[in-house]
């Protein structure tokens, strides 16, 4: 299985267009440092490629993946190798990019009930999308294992978790009536004995997330807030992380937690005693301290046994992992 991460970055990505914290400051002097936002692709072979969450930086996401380009000798000009997406939920900034694959003659598009219903009415996608390609638009069920590609011989597995209830903001109630809002992903590859585990949205850590991770040999999990309050003591008037639908890095505020809870522990420490061979950070914020090469935040991630995933990171998956970038 090949693995592609488009993307590491929150929403607004880094540098956030209006923003001024030091990390946005530093990206905007160095590129080197830019991030885009999280997205994820895989393929068993390079031919038929599965995007998670193509977000609003899609475009300049594939501008620098050949290998993911038309095929020069394919006969037209005008053809992908793109043929599936997977959203884990309907937030904006992971479900904008499908806009951008309007222009594809065919796409299978996978998304539990919630979200689906959410991208007919408050964020109506499939309304818009109706007259510019063949979509087919099918409901996950957490739980239930499926293969996106199946149709051209691939043979990765998804098995959809549900993680949360927490709608986006513009939905018409903040929580669905089930926890298939927000799901992670297990993606089980046979052929090579790997399990990719993927997360970019973990407002706690329970046994679900437990068994979502268990027997991972790559782990991609949610590093958007280091702190409770990081946007807070920048400043801004926004919740506490847990409150985002977040858990922090650091310890969990949990008095402040909109799903209490006596367990403090923060997602580095949950995440170090995972036995995964890769332990990734995605979905970071532009104003987390992790950023910075140099502070201790950043420290504290290795002394973890944990890495930050890097845009255009690419893992060749077999019985060991390799990874590099294609960049």
């Amino acid at each position: 299985m090949r693995l592609i991460v488009l993307g590491t970055s929150a929403g607004g990505g880094c540098p956030q267009w209006n923003c001024a914290c030091p990390n946005c400051t530093n990206a905007r002097l160095d590129q080197t440092l830019a991030r885009t936002t999280d997205s994820l692709a895989f393929s068993d072979t390079g031919d038929h490629w599965t995007i998670v969450n193509p977000g609003t930086d899609l475009r300049l996401q594939l501008s620098r993946q050949p290998t993911m380009a038309p095929r020069a000798d394919a006969g037209t000009i005008r053809q992908t190798r793109i043929t599936s997406v997977i959203l884990t939920d309907a937030e904006i900034d992971h479900a904008m990019g499908v806009l951008n694959l309007r222009e594809g003659s065919a796409l299978n598009i996978f998304a539990t009930k919630s979200v689906l219903d959410l991208l007919s009415g408050a964020f109506p996608l499939r309304t818009i999308l109706k007259k510019y390609a063949s979509i087919l638009w099918n409901e996950i069920v957490p739980g239930v294992p499926f293969v996106p590609n199946a149709e051209f011989g691939e043979g990765t597995k998804v098995t959809a978790f549900g993680l949360s209830a927490r709608q986006p903001k513009y939905a018409n109630v903040p929580y669905s009536k089930i926890e298939d809002a927000v799901i992670g992903l297990r993606l089980d590859n046979d052929a090579s004995g790997t399990t990719v585990a993927y997360a970019p949205q973990l407002g706690k850590w329970d046994e679900t997330v437990d068994t979502l991770t268990n027997g991972a040999k790559i782990i991609l999990a949610d590093g958007t807030f280091y702190t409770s309050t990081e946007l807070q003591n920048y400043g801004l008037p926004a919740g506490t992380a847990e409150e985002m639908g977040h858990l922090p890095l650091s310890e969990s505020d949990a008095a402040h937690a909109a799903e209490k809870s006596t367990d403090k522990k923060g997602l580095l420490q949950k995440l170090s005693a995972c036995t995964a061979e890769i332990k990734l950070l995605t979905h970071i914020n532009n104003t987390n301290p992790i950023l910075r090469d140099n502070s201790p935040e950043r420290d504290a991630v290795r002394k973890a046994g944990i890495e930050l995933a890097y845009d255009g990171m690419f893992f060749e998956v077999a019985q060991s992992c390799h990874g590099s970038t294609n960049e």
